[in-house]
């Protein structure tokens, strides 16, 4: 920055360190403004501080570089100097930006409005995703101010990898930018009592003294056979109550292909009074059911799970001047546009004063031939 900003006013002879203290006069105090600005709105790492005020120096030396091409009516020239200013206020955006982002991770309840970076957030519900748009989260959010807006960031899993997206949603505005990125989503559940037992082939998990091992299961598809939509699977456990002894127990489950919850069937536990079992889900790809049992727990504390509300976590972010970023960007390709113009208008030029003088002009006359001794050619003489 310092050197981008000293070299529009160094001529190719080079320059007095009193002269280019005059010239960065201007700028200098340019830069001290726009210092004492960021220092005002919060700005306070001394590192951030020092690049802003190079930033601003550099920027404006180039700025009045290329308001002296334009007077002089040379702005094709300034392309060079055009790209300086949109570094200068591309690398202010970056440290600005980046420097003093603030993030905040919440959760938002359903319907319930959850005060978050200076806005109110409302998770209003679950949009659905259709064949040309992905799944996407409903938040209204309300700025300080008042106003009203609505964000919706994706969240859905890929098809392709089985792996959950987020994409966050983003409201632009002049002085920063607001992101809102959806990091889970908890569909909620009602009070239960039991205790969920996630059981592998072949393996046992005791509860309280009583063993429930998971022998097998087998898929009964004879009513997809007849064009129904469901499978009857049949999974065998092995259960050993506290009193050593052993049981066999089967339970039948149907599950419904087209997405319906499934009709599991509520199972005694063999062995012990009272005691209930059902299969909640199976996997086959990694051979494991999930098992609910209610009633075996020595403490019915242990199996009560208290109801859970719809909520989704979100990483709420506001950037400041992140607009700067951009913009830098633009004035650079613009001066990077306006110096390969002028280069190729060169170039152009200078094949075009090198084709005419390797080719002479038809009507050009020949030139006379020297003077010296001898007589001179007739068709010379005609001519003179």
């Amino acid at each position: 920055m310092i050197l981008s900003g000293l070299v529009p006013f160094v001529s190719w002879k080079g320059e007095s360190a009193t002269n280019l203290g005059k010239s960065a006069r201007r700028s200098l105090v340019v830069a001290a403004v726009i210092l004492g600005i960021a220092f005002a709105s919060g700005a306070r790492q001394a590192l951030s501080l020092v690049l802003i005020f190079l930033c601003a120096f550099a920027a404006d030396m180039n700025i009045r570089a290329v308001i002296r091409k334009a007077r002089n009516g040379k702005f094709g020239g300034a392309g060079g100097y055009l790209a300086h200013v949109g570094v200068g206020i591309f690398l202010a955006g970056v440290v600005i930006s980046g420097v003093y982002a603030r993030s905040t991770r919440v959760t938002l309840p359903v319907n319930k409005p959850v005060a978050v970076a200076g806005s109110t957030l409302t998770f209003l519900r679950v949009v659905p995703g259709t064949a040309t748009a992905k799944q996407a989260m409903e938040v209204k959010v309300v700025s300080a101010d008042g106003k009203t807006a609505f964000v919706y960031p994706k969240m859905y899993v890929n098809t392709k990898t089985n792996q959950m997206m987020a994409n966050p949603a983003i409201r632009n505005s002049p002085l920063f930018d607001f992101y809102v990125a959806p990091q889970s989503y908890d569909p909620g559940q009602p009070e239960r009592i039991g205790r969920e037992l996630r059981l592998q082939k072949g393996t046992t998990t005791n509860v309280d003294g009583t063993g429930f091992t998971f022998r097998d299961f087998s898929a009964d598809r004879s009513a997809m056979m007849r064009g129904e939509k469901t499978v009857l699977i049949l999974t065998d456990f092995i259960i050993t109550p506290p009193d050593g002894s052993r049981h066999d127990a089967t339970i039948r489950s149907v599950f419904h292909l087209d997405g319906a919850p499934p009709d599991t069937t509520v199972a005694d536990v063999p062995g012990i009074a009272g005691a209930k079992m059902e299969v909640l889900a199976v996997s086959p790809d990694d051979g494991a059911v999930v098992l609910r049992v209610q009633g075996v727990s020595k403490n019915p504390k242990d199996e009560f799970q208290a109801a859970t509300t719809e909520s989704l976590s979100v990483d709420v972010t506001r950037k400041p001047f992140i607009g700067l970023v951009w913009g830098g960007f633009y004035v650079m390709m613009a001066g990077a546009l306006l110096a390969l113009f002028k280069r190729a208008r060169e170039a152009s030029r200078a094949t075009a004063a090198a084709a005419e003088t390797a080719s002479p002009r038809p009507d050009r006359p020949e030139p006379l031939p020297a003077a010296g001794p001898g007589p001179v050619p007739l068709h010379t003489r005609s001519r003179l």
